[in-house]
């Protein structure tokens, strides 16, 4: 039985893990190829949890569930980065932010993503800039897996909260690491919403880079505000 522990560093809300990056930890002990992780209860930090047969467990609690999974999703044209800059620089979320100490997306975070994304003019989707440098933990070239997956959370929700509220967490993410995304390197972070039905919100989200798109997923998110 192998063991995961997420440190205090890789938050999300306060107190609990940042769903996107303890999805890319279980994910890494299903396969290669798209997982689709269910987040059944918040993350423990600092704690260390069983793997067993795709599930993350905190004793006897299940904590999270994944297994392989199909993702067919069109990722829409990127725009530059001069337009990814120019959106996010009009993001909500650097003042108005459901969990600012987020390891993904939040702006008083030296250490983490700092994945803020703003309206794309013209279009439906968000944009931001990424720029991954060696502060986050990383092979020598590039981020590890388990860090794409989190920058791949934190952008999907901010075109489904657009002014940073009521907050969501995330139920179901899908993802896929389709190419190693490298320190030092400008990347596009796009997202969009693909509809609602209740207290849940659909989005998806993609990165991409100079030799196009490293990651792209889906997530569910649950409104709690």
């Amino acid at each position: 039985m192998s063991t995961v522990t997420i440190g205090s560093r890789f938050n999300g809300p306060p107190g609990t893990g940042n769903g996107g990056y303890v999805c890319g930890r279980l994910a890494a002990h299903v396969g290669a190829g798209p997982v689709s992780v269910r987040l059944r209860k918040p993350v423990p930090l600092d704690r260390e949890m069983q793997v067993r047969d795709g599930e993350l467990l905190d004793g006897d609690v299940v904590i999270a569930s994944a297994q392989p999974a199909a993702l067919d999703l069109a990722v829409p044209p990127a725009p530059t980065l001069e337009e990814a800059r120019a959106a996010a620089a009009k993001v909500p979320w650097r003042d108005n932010h459901p969990f600012p100490t987020c390891f993904g997306c939040g702006p008083g975070r030296d250490d983490g993503i700092g994945a803020l994304l703003g309206p794309l003019d013209g279009r439906a989707e968000w944009a931001g800039v990424w720029r991954p440098s060696a502060v986050l933990p990383n092979d020598g070239r590039h981020v590890l897996p388990e860090v794409v997956w989190a920058a791949l959370d934190c952008p999907s929700a901010q075109p489904v909260a657009p002014d940073g509220g009521p907050a969501f967490v995330l139920g179901t993410f899908v993802a896929q690491v389709e190419q190693p995304v490298e320190l030092d390197v400008d990347h596009v972070l796009l997202a969009w919403e693909l509809g609602r039905d209740g207290r849940k919100a659909y989005s998806a989200s993609a990165i991409i880079g100079p030799h196009g798109v490293c990651g792209r997923a889906t997530a569910v998110w649950v409104s709690i505000g």
